[in-house]
């Protein structure tokens, strides 16, 4: 039922956000080349390191070196996936929903842009703002027995993720 519930969250934000997202009639230069960089280094992506990370739910299990134990109890509800239908990301950060899009590089590298989220006020932010800058500054994932890991450059690990049983 809640994995049935987030499939349905995040098809519902990804809508909105493409309806929102439409571009007017002037084309935008920068962007035309980032589309030809994804055209690029998707196709050097081969699909298996690809399959390993998409269309999966990854819950948070660790924060900026901090087991999800140790947060605010909102960080048990925080999960990202990368659907690979659009490169849509999307997922929860603890109290809001949140989606956009991503290009998959060489060497284990992505790229997240046109990050969105919804805007309820909850109780503390703290754990949601912390992991909504970890997705601004991470270009990197290593995934391991079922683990998924995101850095910054290959440094230290910025969040730590399970794969998600439901």
């Amino acid at each position: 039922m809640k994995h049935t519930f987030a499939k349905v969250s995040i098809m519902i934000l990804a809508m909105t956000m493409v309806a929102c997202n439409q571009k007017s009639g002037k084309e935008n230069t920068s962007e035309e080349n980032i589309e030809s960089e994804t055209v690029k280094t998707t196709e050097g992506k081969t699909s298996t390191e690809e399959n390993a990370l998409t269309d999966k739910i990854w819950k948070l299990t660790k924060l900026m070196g901090k087991p999800v134990a140790e947060l605010d109890k909102s960080a048990s509800n925080v999960f990202i996936t990368f659907a690979t239908e659009e490169n849509r990301v999307g997922g929860n950060s603890g109290c809001n929903s949140f989606g956009g899009t991503y290009t998959l590089l060489e060497g284990n590298r992505f790229k997240l842009r046109k990050l969105a989220s919804t805007m309820k006020a909850c109780m503390n932010m703290e754990v949601e703002q912390q992991f909504m800058d970890v997705l601004q500054k991470s270009d990197t994932y290593i995934i391991k027995d079922g683990t998924l890991t995101i850095t910054k450059a290959r440094m230290a690990p910025l969040a730590e993720f399970k794969l998600s049983e439901e």
